[in-house]
């Protein structure tokens, strides 16, 4: 009930948020902001080596972006640098790209990768998660990472934050291309990652190093890319696969912007190459607790606590992918034609050279380059116009880190004897747990409550921890009661099933189960299914 609230509060700051700049253009000054127009043309707006910005033409749409503003000046946003390397893995060196020697003095080393990070919307460069990100970079690669604040910037009405990030993106394209010609920086090994509207910065960046210095980055990944401004847009306007050689988006929170009782602040639509979409892409498990949880997360501060509960769906997307980086586990997904088909088990092996009729499959977050390497070859001789197309992939994760999880798939096979039949269906969900040669599972529910009719087949994907090789699941069924009088049992309810097919991921096991002979298992009770 809170949750519905909280999502229409943020959908109510958010649109005050757009709205408040009405009278920009009114209070607006050329001059005090030295900005130049294109002659008499006053949809078009100079700022001297940062060039010309139009809000007319794709700028501009009826339904996604019926205002537009100018960006700001960069002195007014003064985006900020800040270095991390192993050489100064807690200490900032900040770069300018007006300042040739500050990047020279620097730890850049430029035969390494290079990362730049930036926030979103009502952020800065000193967020914890920016840090984090950095930090875990750093433990796994030598690596030159970046933070990209442009806090100045990022602030109310939202509507200057999206047209403020057009102007980050010049800065930023400058800066690296000083990284460029001063050191020899190999634009190819850098990856720009970005959340929220820090997403679609990353694509401007990207789109201003071809057209500006004729060069190619070489990856970037959206981090639950902004949808208020962005969606129905043309390409130049967001993030898309033309604004580096590899593009793979996280998408976490890609419900309807309002519409509904129910509030969206990522993009639904596919603009990678690889697009991910954990859990469906709109509702994350974890992010329905209280709020009391967030603000005690956040060291007691009310307000970061609230941004945090209203949006949790849309942070989401940075946590699993600072995961990524040093987890173990690996993050898999699977393309399917949808989520429904992922869940029931439709699509659950890859695409090899002994599998012609699996399916895509890569690692979530930053080990998914690979991944595309070795299928671009493939989906590009496939495609019929030339362009790759955007590829769909589905992964489940845990409600709480390590969020990572391995995957399964159980079908279950109700029995169709004649003792099942004179019975009757139930209504109730089955939990399971697996029992392996590592590790047990804790009790999943699998399941889900519905009528079990016998003789009837039931499959679906779930998330676990990896348990090594099962041996054993212990099945639990418990019997729901409804208005429904075909519910109603006077003695204990019980249900007939008759096997338990278990499969891990892509074929690494598949074992079917039995329970113990001629046993009817009764609500809240359980038992061991073994080999059969």
């Amino acid at each position: 009930m809170f949750n519905n609230t909280g999502n229409l509060l943020l959908q109510t700051m958010l649109y005050l948020a757009q709205t408040e700049n009405i009278t920009f253009p009114l209070n607006y000054t050329a001059e005090a902001n030295n900005i130049t127009l294109e002659g008499d043309n006053v949809e078009v707006k100079c700022y001297g080596e940062y060039g010309c910005f139009s809000v007319s033409g794709p700028w501009l749409h009826n339904s996604s972006r019926p205002v537009n503003l100018f960006p700001e000046h960069a002195d007014k946003i003064a985006p900020r640098y800040c270095l991390y390397t192993r050489s100064n893995r807690n200490e900032c060196q900040y770069l300018d790209h007006k300042d040739p020697g500050s990047v020279a003095a620097s730890n850049v080393i430029p035969s390494m990768p290079t990362y730049f990070i930036t926030h979103g919307f009502l952020e800065g460069g000193d967020r914890p998660w920016l840090r984090e990100i950095a930090y875990q970079i750093l433990r796994r690669y030598d690596a030159n990472v970046i933070i990209i604040d442009w806090e100045r910037g990022s602030g109310a009405p939202y509507t200057q934050a999206v047209a403020n990030i057009r102007m980050v993106g010049r800065v930023t394209a400058q800066l690296i291309n000083v990284l460029r010609t001063e050191l020899g920086l190999n634009v190819a090994n850098i990856h720009l990652i970005g959340h929220s509207l820090g997403s679609h910065l990353s694509g401007y960046v990207g789109s201003i190093m071809q057209t500006n210095f004729g060069v190619t980055i070489g990856r970037i990944t959206g981090l639950d890319p902004a949808e208020p401004h962005f969606s129905q847009t043309e390409p130049m306007v967001r993030l898309d696969p033309s604004d580096a050689v590899y593009v793979d988006i996280i998408h976490t929170d890609s419900k309807p912007f309002i519409k509904g009782g129910e509030l969206g602040l990522g993009m639904s639509a596919p603009i990678g190459h690889l697009d991910f979409y954990p859990n469906g892409g709109q509702n994350q498990p974890g992010c329905n607790h209280g709020m009391m949880k967030y603000i005690n997360r956040e060291n007691g501060s009310f307000y970061q606590g609230m941004r945090r509960f209203l949006a949790c769906d849309h942070v989401r997307a940075h946590e699993y992918f600072n995961e990524s980086v040093n987890t173990q586990c690996n993050f898999l997904a699977i393309e399917c034609d949808s989520y429904e088909d992922f869940i029931n088990g439709e699509c659950f092996s890859c695409l090899s050279e002994t599998n012609p009729d699996g399916k895509i499959c890569a690692e979530m977050g930053i080990r998914s380059l690979g991944h595309w390497r070795k299928y671009a070859p493939i989906i590009a001789s496939a495609s019929d116009s030339g362009t790759l197309p955007h590829i769909r992939l589905y992964s489940l994760t845990n409600a709480d880190s390590p969020f990572c999880t391995y995957l399964y798939r159980a079908t279950l096979n109700l029995a169709n004897s004649q003792a099942s039949k004179d019975h009757g269906g139930e209504v109730g969900h089955f939990l399971v747990q697996l029992e392996g040669t590592n590790t047990k599972s804790k009790l999943l529910n699998v399941f889900e409550e519905q009528h079990y009719k016998p003789g009837s087949v039931h499959r679906k994907v779930f998330g676990s921890i990896n348990v090594g090789i099962i041996k054993s699941v212990l099945l639990l069924w418990n019997h729901s009661t409804t208005m429904n009088i075909l519910t109603w049992r006077f003695e204990a309810p019980v249900i007939y099933v008759e096997s338990l097919i278990i499969e891990t991921f892509n074929g690494g096991q598949k074992l079917k189960l039995c329970p113990p002979k001629s046993i009817a298992l009764e609500a809240g009770l359980s038992f061991r299914m073994i080999p059969c």
